[in-house]
């Protein structure tokens, strides 16, 4: 196996461990966003416009912490962004574009309602102004409610995963939320045990209901576990499936194919830290699973055109600290190339989109930027010639 590393362009440093340099995915941009204080980006979404949204927060444009939505061109350069919040802390972990235009968002706000944190669902026009915003939860002055994935519904309306501590059986407890399109609720199911039980991803499946991917204390082999929570369009259990070891496993993102469902996150249950994918059938029956490298994560995982598959996340290392991950696989879960993005302080991709053989990265960097953690978002493509000609 070859390593190779190459310093580009604001001395950003890839590197490619891979039998061959040949058809690798290079850097054709790197943008990033932000002031002095800490800032980034959770989740994006191509536009249907031919641009990007991004959303997460920032701590250098409000009044502490706030949620930041954020519209790029497809070269990476800002058209507008909008801060919203109050005086708490508020912080968005997904966004997806509205059948009829504007944006949902999901997250958690410290600004709004009773209590710590509550689970926050809003939604915006075109140029990110707030048509509705919904709060749910309180009560609590620990670690509280939050929404962690959203999406539109088939029937217009929005669905959202996250966790609360305001009810449910004790600790954390999967909160799955409908919603009408306007946003208010019209049904809720709460799902967990005596320990924590925390949504992390969902999608809508083509025959009805929801798959949801869960990290679990509750239920399995010990630790966290990945726990697969099928339900039916009204939020009624149709069947659960736990994996995972000893040590804790976490699965953070979800992803519908045509013969089923394919999840990345990470392992700790087979030696050091990795990033996996892991294959199930349409009833949750385990067809392959795949890890990748040591000490890395699997934060989002997209389809590729070849039905392969596009991972982003993170790799801990001891020379270079965190770096961000892209893995390229084919689809069998088998690595066709791994490549790590990243400066000399501490850099991580949260989220990737798959276009073509198009690929954009967004996540948080340390390295570069105006201070302390900024946004970030990559451009990468798939070159014909090797990537060393490139730069």
């Amino acid at each position: 196996m070859r390593s190779s590393c190459l310093i580009l362009t604001f001395a950003f440093v890839v590197c490619l461990v891979q039998p061959s340099l040949a058809s690798q995915s290079g850097e054709e941009w790197n943008k990033t966003y932000g002031g002095p204080y800490g800032d980034g980006v959770w989740a994006l979404q191509p536009t249907k416009d031919g641009n990007y949204i991004l959303v997460g927060f920032t701590g250098s444009l409000g009044q502490r912490s706030d949620l930041w939505l954020l519209k790029v061109s497809e070269s990476g350069n800002e058209l507008w962004s909008k801060v919203l919040g109050g005086a708490g802390e508020d912080i968005g972990y997904a966004v997806h574009e509205s059948q009829n235009g504007g944006f949902i968002l999901a997250g958690s706000t410290d600004s709004y309602g009773i209590g710590k944190e509550r689970f926050w669902l809003l939604k915006v026009d075109a140029n990110g102004s707030i048509l509705w915003d919904r709060v749910f939860g309180g009560f609590v002055s620990s670690s509280g409610d939050g929404a962690w994935s959203t999406d539109e519904t088939a029937d217009g309306g929005v669905v959202a995963v996250g966790y609360t501590q305001s009810m449910g059986a004790g600790g954390k407890d999967l909160w799955l939320i409908k919603t009408d399109s306007a946003g208010n609720k019209i049904w809720d199911r709460l799902f967990g045990g005596s320990k924590a039980a925390v949504g992390m991803s969902w999608v809508q499946t083509r025959e009805g209901g929801y798959l949801i991917t869960v990290r679990t204390k509750s239920f399995g082999s010990g630790g966290d576990d990945i726990w697969l929570l099928k339900v039916d369009d009204q939020g009624r259990e149709q069947w659960n499936m736990t994996f995972g070891g000893q040590n804790d496993d976490a699965g953070l993102q979800v992803l519908e194919l045509e013969d089923g469902y394919a999840i990345t996150g990470r392992t700790e249950s087979f030696g050091a830290k990795k990033a996996f994918l892991l294959k199930i059938g349409p009833q949750g029956q385990k067809v392959w699973e795949k890890t990748y490298g040591e000490n890395t994560s699997g934060i989002s995982v997209q389809s590729t055109p070849d039905h392969g598959f596009i991972i982003a996340g993170r790799s801990d290392t001891t020379n270079r600290g965190r770096e961000a991950l892209i893995i390229k696989t084919d689809p069998s879960g088998n690595k066709e190339w791994m490549m790590t993005l990243g400066g000399l302080a501490d850099d991580t991709a949260t989220y990737v989109a798959s276009s073509g053989l198009n690929y954009a990265l967004a996540g948080i960097t340390n390295s570069f930027g105006a201070g302390a953690e900024d946004a970030w978002l990559a451009k990468l493509t798939n070159p014909s010639e090797p990537l060393a000609s490139r730069f």
